[in-house]
C-alpha cells in the first residue's frame, strides 16, 4: 500500500485520536444531528428573500432591513467559537441542547415579533443555533465508532447545503402563499424535532476539561470579529474607503492581532495558536473560506437572477420574471444533490486519500462558476450549471469537517470546527458583498436593476475564489501529521 494510502486509512479509521469500537449505535447519532445541522442551514438562506417583506410590513428602510441578516452574522460568529470552546471543555451534547434551547427561543420570539427592535432581538439569539455546527462535528467524532466517522460526519455536513438550498424553497413558499410569521414557526419546529432527538438519542460525552475560561481571548475575538464583519457589510453602502469602514478595519487589525499576542501568554487560550496556526488546519481554513465565498454567490444571488424582470430598461439585465417560489424551487435540485453525493465522500477519501474530495469538489465549483459566467440566459442553463456547481459544493461540505478532525487534536474538534465555521461565514461574507457592490457599481442609469453583463462578472468573481481554493487545496500535505500537542 502506498505511504498515502497508509496514512489516509490510519486517519480515517481514528480521525479524533483512539476511540473503542463500541458505543452509541450511530443511526440514531447520526439522524439526531442531522436534524440540528439542518435547522442552522435552513436559517443561512430562510429570512433572504423575506427582506423586502420587512421592509414593508415593519416601514423600514432597506438599509434597516438589512440588519436583519447582519446581526444573525455577527451574533452567529461571536458566539460560535466560544460555545464550541465551552464544549470541549464542559460537554459538547450539554452546550449543544443550551445553544438549540436558545436558538428555539429566539425563533418563536421572532415569529412573534410585535416591531422591528424585537425582529433584531430575536436574530441575535438565532446566532446561537450555528454553534450547532462544530458541536454536533465533535459528537460524532467522539461517539461514533471509527469506522463510521467518516460516513457520518460527511452525511451531517451535508444538511448545511440541503438546509441552505431548501431555505429559499420553503421562504418562498410561504412568503407568496401563507406570512412571514409561518417562516419562523416551521423552522421553530424542526428545532424543537432537534431538540428532542438529542435529548433522547445522544448520550452525554463523558469528557471534561478542568480549564478556566479565557475572558480576555473571549473579548478579544468578539469584538475583533464585530469589527471586521460590519467593515464588510457596510463597505458596499457606506463605501468601502469611508472613514466609518476604514475605521473599523483598522479596529479590527488591532484587536486580533492583540488576539494573537494574548492567546501566546495564556496557559489555557481559547484558541491555541500551536493548533490552529498548525499549517494544515490553517490551509483547510482558507480553503474553507474560499469555498463559502464561491458557494453563497451562487445560493444567494443566483435568486436574485431569476427574480428579476424579464423586461427592462435598455441596458438592465434580463432576468426570469419568477416569483420567490419558483426562484426557490430552481435551488432545489443542489439542495438534493447535497443529500445524494455526501454519503460517497467517505469512499473517495478511502480510494484517492483525504485531500481527494476537496480538491474535486473545488474543481466542480470552479467548473459551475465559470459555466454560470458563460452560460446564465435561461432558467435551463443556470439549472445545468447549478448540477455541476451544487455536486462540487457537496463534496466540498461533506468533507471540510473530516479534515479537520484529521489534523486537530482529539480534545479540540469542536473548538477547531468552530473556528471553521466562523472563517466560513467570513469568506461567505466577502464574496456575497463584493457581489453586491459590482452589481451596484454596474447598475442602470436611473434604476436599480444590474446592467448587461453585471452577473457575468460577478459569477467570475465566484470562479476567482473557486481557482485560488484548488490551489489552496494542493498545498494540503499528502499525508496526516498530528499538530503538536
Amino acid at each position: 500500500m502506498p505511504q498515502e494510502d497508509r496514512t489516509t486509512a490510519l486517519s480515517a479509521a481514528s480521525p479524533a485520536g483512539h476511540r473503542p469500537d463500541t458505543g452509541p449505535s450511530a443511526g440514531p447519532v447520526v439522524a439526531a444531528l442531522s436534524v440540528a445541522v439542518l435547522a442552522y442551514g435552513l436559517l443561512q438562506t430562510l429570512v433572504a428573500p423575506a427582506l423586502p417583506t420587512f421592509q414593508r410590513h415593519f416601514q423600514v428602510s432597506g438599509d434597516w432591513a438589512a440588519w436583519v441578516f447582519t446581526l444573525y452574522l455577527l451574533s452567529g460568529a461571536v458566539l460560535t467559537p466560544v460555545l464550541a470552546r465551552l464544549g470541549d471543555r464542559r460537554g459538547k451534547r450539554r452546550v449543544l441542547l443550551a445553544s438549540l434551547a436558545v436558538f428555539g427561543s429566539g425563533t418563536v420570539l421572532a415569529a412573534l415579533a410585535w416591531n422591528f427592535p424585537v425582529l433584531l432581538l430575536a436574530r441575535v439569539a438565532q446566532g446561537a443555533g450555528a454553534a450547532a455546527l462544530p458541536l454536533s462535528f465533535g459528537l460524532i467524532s467522539a461517539l461514533l465508532p471509527r469506522q463510521r466517522t467518516g460516513q457520518g460526519l460527511g452525511i451531517v455536513s451535508a444538511m448545511i447545503g440541503a438546509g441552505t438550498g431548501l431555505g429559499f424553497v420553503i421562504g418562498g413558499l410561504l412568503i407568496d402563499h401563507a406570512s412571514w410569521r409561518w417562516m419562523f414557526a416551521v423552522l421553530a419546529g424542526v428545532i424543537a424535532v432537534a431538540f428532542l432527538l438529542v435529548a433522547r438519542w445522544i448520550p452525554d460525552d463523558t469528557a471534561r476539561r478542568d480549564e478556566p475560561q479565557d475572558v480576555l481571548g473571549t473579548i478579544l475575538l468578539s469584538f475583533g470579529l464585530v469589527s471586521l464583519l460590519l467593515a464588510i457589510t457596510q463597505g458596499s453602502h457606506a463605501g468601502w474607503t469611508s472613514p466609518t469602514v476604514v475605521g473599523l478595519f483598522l479596529g479590527a487589525a488591532v484587536l486580533l492581532a492583540a488576539l494573537a499576542v494574548a492567546e501566546r501568554r495564556v496557559r489555557h487560550p481559547l484558541l491555541a495558536s500551536r493548533v490552529f496556526l498548525h499549517r494544515p488546519i490553517l490551509l483547510t481554513h482558507c480553503a474553507a473560506a474560499l469555498f463559502y465565498a464561491a458557494a453563497l454567490i451562487f445560493f444567494l444571488l443566483v435568486p436574485t437572477l431569476a427574480q428579476l424582470p424579464a423586461q427592462g430598461p435598455e441596458g438592465a439585465t434580463r432576468g426570469f420574471g419568477l416569483s420567490v417560489t419558483a426562484a426557490g424551487l430552481l435551488m432545489l435540485p443542489s439542495a438534493l444533490l447535497q443529500v445524494l453525493v455526501a454519503p460517497a465522500v467517505p469512499r473517495l477519501e478511502r480510494a484517492f486519500g483525504h485531500r481527494a474530495p476537496l480538491l474535486g469538489g473545488m474543481a466542480l465549483v470552479l467548473a459551475g462558476s465559470v459555466a454560470l459566467a458563460l452560460w446564465h440566459a435561461t432558467p435551463l442553463q443556470v439549472l445545468a450549471d447549478s448540477v455541476i456547481l451544487g455536486t462540487g459544493a457537496a463534496c466540498c461540505f461533506a468533507v471540510l469537517p473530516s479534515l479537520v478532525a484529521r489534523f486537530a487534536p482529539g480534545h479540540a474538534i469542536a473548538t477547531a470546527n468552530g473556528l471553521n465555521t466562523v472563517v466560513r461565514t467570513v469568506g461567505g461574507v466577502i464574496g456575497t458583498q463584493v457581489a453586491i457592490a459590482i452589481l451596484s457599481t454596474h447598475s442602470v442609469t436611473g434604476s436599480a436593476l444590474p446592467g448587461q453583463g453585471a452577473f457575468t462578472l460577478v459569477f467570475a468573481l465566484g470562479a476567482v475564489f473557486a481557482a485560488v481554493g484548488v490551489a489552496v487545496v494542493l498545498l494540503l500535505p499528502r499525508a496526516v501529521t498530528a499538530p503538536r500537542r
